[in-house]
């Protein structure tokens, strides 16, 4: 009886380049709106690179005009009219007219870009860079009156705040544009997952600006300098962008973003497993001996050549 020839392992895939990564275990906690969500997605169509980039750019840049004037006009207007109770302003006022402000900058990028929302991701990635040029202008009006260790925080927590606000009102601009072309009304349009979204994203910002302005008037420990925005840093910021992590998808590196989701969905169904081998034994190019068919690694071998055939 002959000896059964022992099979070298199959060679190593191509290099795809080193990529450092580190996930948190996956979450599924939003399952039925995240399959609401995947049926809308449609594989992006970019006419160039560049055009992301623009939308991007027009996001940031819009948000950051208005983030000024709104600025300007809370100091300046709002602030002066409710001396009496300042708290209306940063817990009620603030978060419905920013996030409102915002919803209607990437609004705007729609129609320079109109293929600029083609899954939840760039969604939300849109939202976060409105978010960012907002906050980041936003920021230089109020640090221009203060000073030191104020000014260095409220510069500090910018990138973290406003992104993470206005990337759940970017996923419902998402839905809103994909549910628009099928809809009767704006209204329509706008019901449903659109204003949960924006509801969120306001709720986010009102109880980040809430612990801001009303824990120091608690007095004793609460009154403690800079308390607040630890709280804000350490509770608040990890709950809401963990539910974020969730509707994303639950699981992902933010070197890898935009690549499309693993799970199930109209847009990125599972791939079939690949088709039984043919009946008849194929032969070698080289030497013309016939193949060995190694199951374990779905690919021929040519015991003579000591090598396997593609």
């Amino acid at each position: 009886m002959l000896a059964q020839p022992s099979y070298p392992p199959p060679p190593p895939p191509p290099p795809r380049g080193k990529r450092s990564e580190f996930h948190l275990p996956r979450t599924n906690f939003f399952s039925t709106t995240r399959a609401q969500l995947a049926a809308l997605e449609r594989p992006p169509q970019f006419k160039n690179e560049t055009e992301p980039i623009m939308g991007f750019l027009i996001a940031l840049v819009s948000a950051a005009f208005l983030g000024i004037l709104v600025a300007m006009a809370m100091n300046r207007a709002i602030l002066p009219a409710l001396a009496g109770a300042p708290w209306i302003a940063f817990v009620v006022l603030m978060p419905v007219v920013e996030e409102t402000c915002k919803a209607a900058c990437m609004l705007t990028v729609v129609y320079a870009v109109p293929s600029m929302f083609p899954t939840r991701r760039y969604g939300a990635a849109l939202g976060a860079a409105a978010g960012f040029g907002f906050g980041v202008f936003e920021s230089i009006f109020y640090v221009s009156g203060a000073a030191g260790v104020d000014a260095f925080i409220r510069l500090l927590v910018t990138p973290i705040m406003h992104p993470l606000w206005s990337a759940f009102v970017g996923m419902g601009v998402f839905v809103f544009v994909s549910k628009r072309p099928a809809s009767r009304s704006l209204f329509e349009a706008a019901f449903g997952l659109p204003l949960l979204f924006l509801l969120i994203g306001m709720i986010n910002h009102a109880v980040w600006n809430g612990i801001a302005a009303l824990l120091p008037a608690a007095g004793g420990v609460w009154a403690t300098p800079h308390l607040n925005t630890v709280l804000d840093i350490v509770i608040v910021f990890p709950a809401f962008a963990f539910v974020l992590r969730d509707f994303l998808g639950g699981h992902f590196n933010f070197q890898r973003f935009f690549e499309p989701l693993s799970e199930p969905s109209p847009l990125y169904p599972k791939i079939a497993p690949p088709p039984p081998p043919p009946k008849s034994v194929p032969t070698c190019p080289s030497c013309v001996q016939p193949l060995a068919y190694i199951q374990e690694y779905n690919r021929w071998y040519c015991s003579k050549c000591k090598r396997y055939v593609d």
